[in-house]
C-alpha cells in the first residue's frame, strides 16, 4: 500500500508565485507492540469457558460448563492476547492465539453467505498489517464505565460488529460469534465477555 503524499502551501512571495512542501501521509497500518497477556481464560456472564476447536468447520469456538479441574487438561481453552499499536489510534487493539493439539491457530473473522462468524487458521499473528480493516484485530473497551471485569470486542473487519455468545438453534451449543449491536447506547449482555489468567 502507498504512502499519500499531501502538498501542503507554504510561502507566496512577492512576484505571487505559491509554493509547497510535499508531506508523506503514513497509511494505516498496526504493529505488534510486544505486550502480552499469556493464558487468558474467557468466561461468558453464567461462567462458561470458551473453547477452541479449530477443526470443527461447524462450532469453531464454543462456551462450556468446565471446572477449573477440566479446564487443566481441555486443549483450545488458553488464549493469548496480544497487543497491536496503530498507527490511526481507535482504542486497545488485539488479536488472540490460542494452542490446540499442540498446534498454535490464530483467531480471525470471515465473511461466508453475508454473515460474520469467527474461525481458527494455523499459525500465529502477523508482526505488521497494512491497511485500515484487519481480520484478525479487536477493539478492546470496557463492557461498561466503571466495570473493569467485563469487556467487549469489536471487530477491525468491519465495526459495529462485535464477539458474542449465542445459543444455537436446536442445539445445546453456545458458540463464539460475531454479532452486528444496531445501537450505539443498546446494553446488549450477549457481547458482555470475561477473562483471567488461569493460575
Amino acid at each position: 500500500m502507498c504512502d499519500m503524499i499531501q502538498m501542503l502551501p507554504v510561502i507566496l512571495d512577492q512576484d505571487g508565485n505559491l509554493y509547497f512542501q510535499a508531506q508523506v501521509l503514513e497509511t494505516d497500518s498496526w504493529k505488534t507492540s510486544g505486550k502480552c497477556e499469556p493464558a487468558q481464560i474467557f468466561r461468558s456472564p453464567n461462567n462458561h469457558v470458551l473453547i477452541a476447536r479449530p477443526a470443527d468447520e461447524d462450532f469453531p469456538a464454543v462456551f462450556e460448563r468446565r471446572t477449573d479441574q477440566e479446564i487443566r487438561n481441555v486443549s483450545g481453552i488458553k488464549f493469548d492476547i496480544h497487543s497491536y499499536q496503530d498507527t490511526k489510534p481507535k482504542g486497545l487493539c488485539v488479536a488472540f492465539t490460542v494452542e490446540f493439539n499442540h498446534q498454535i491457530y490464530h483467531m480471525y473473522v470471515e465473511k461466508k453467505e453475508n454473515k460474520m462468524r469467527v474461525n481458527f487458521k494455523e499459525g500465529t499473528i502477523p508482526k505488521n498489517i497494512e491497511g485500515d480493516t484487519s481480520n484478525i484485530i479487536f477493539i478492546k473497551t470496557q463492557f461498561s464505565s466503571g466495570s473493569r471485569q467485563f469487556y467487549k470486542f469489536e471487530s477491525a473487519l468491519e465495526r459495529g460488529y462485535f464477539l458474542a455468545f449465542e445459543c444455537v438453534k436446536g442445539c445445546s451449543e453456545t458458540v463464539l460469534v460475531v454479532k452486528k449491536v444496531e445501537l450505539a447506547d443498546e446494553v446488549d449482555e450477549s457481547i458482555k465477555l470475561h477473562h483471567a489468567t488461569f493460575l
